[in-house]
């Protein structure tokens, strides 16, 4: 009887340990542009719009500066936020859920992923990549851009992870870090991503920049079932800064630009 009850406790240990590993702190979105985008609120609605739709959101209600939306996965998962919006900006935030073991701040991480997803459907649909590219023509970019500033890595990976985005099977070595002994050393990729920087600090920008450059590489490493990328390296505009723990940004007015370059790698 002792050792009965000895094994059904160890086993709902386990079990809470496992529901630990899936929740993350519950992320609520947010993205702010400059007015000199020339965005309006018409097109910021219609950009949430389709973005809900293209991710099987469903849309809840529409009021002026606010729209509502649920997404139900297999009958088991659902979540509902609100989305208020303006020429300026939007956020997705958290309203309620059931089957996502919510408790608090904490919540599974699926949800971080796909509240991400849908905040990039929309900046893909505001188009912000050629307003941004208007921008550096005008030499606005520029501005307060030439020289770079330096964060944590390591960071930038916890924030990713919290997310959603990074998913743990691909591990992140930067240049000069330690390796296993046994390592299969494939391509080289590099991954140069930009984000809207105004209405940020230049460390929330930078960071940002930095998990979306993370995540492009564990997707390339695991479409050619790969386990790591090791010897990354900041590579921005061909110039390589090298540091165990930090990484190179460049942060103008409207874009903060962060380029990681890697080795794909399979590790025994």
């Amino acid at each position: 009887m002792t050792r009965s009850k000895t094994r059904i406790t160890g086993l709902l240990l386990i079990l809470l340990a496992l529901g630990g590993c899936t929740s993350a702190k519950i992320h609520n979105a947010s993205e702010s542009f400059s007015r000199d985008l020339n965005i309006d609120e018409q097109q910021v609605q219609r950009a949430i719009i389709t973005a809900i739709n293209d991710r099987q959101w469903q849309v809840q209600s529409v009021k002026p500066n606010l729209i509502q939306a649920e997404l139900t996965v297999r009958n088991r998962h659902h979540a509902e936020v609100d989305i208020p919006y303006s020429n300026t900006g939007f956020s997705i935030n958290y309203r309620s859920s059931w089957g996502l073991n919510q408790s608090g701040e904490k919540i599974h991480r699926s949800y971080n992923k796909w509240v991400n997803n849908l905040r990039n459907n929309i900046l893909k649909e505001l188009d912000l990549s050629a307003g941004h590219a208007y921008a550096d023509n005008l030499g606005i970019v520029k501005q307060g851009a030439e020289t770079p500033e330096y964060f944590s890595i390591q960071e930038a990976i916890t924030r990713a992870t919290d997310a959603g985005q990074l998913d743990g099977s691909v591990r992140f070595f930067m240049e000069g870090e330690q390796l296993p002994a046994s390592l299969h050393l494939r391509d080289s990729v590099t991954a140069h991503r930009k984000t809207n920087s105004s209405n940020k600090t230049s460390e929330e920008a930078c960071l940002w920049a930095a998990q979306t450059a993370l995540i492009a590489l564990q997707n390339k490493a695991k479409s050619l079932g790969a386990n790591a990328v090791t010897g990354i390296v900041s590579y921005y505009a061909r110039d390589v800064y090298k540091s165990k723990d930090k990484f190179q940004c460049h942060s103008g007015l409207v874009v903060a630009s962060v380029a990681l370059r890697g080795t794909i790698t399979n590790i025994e």
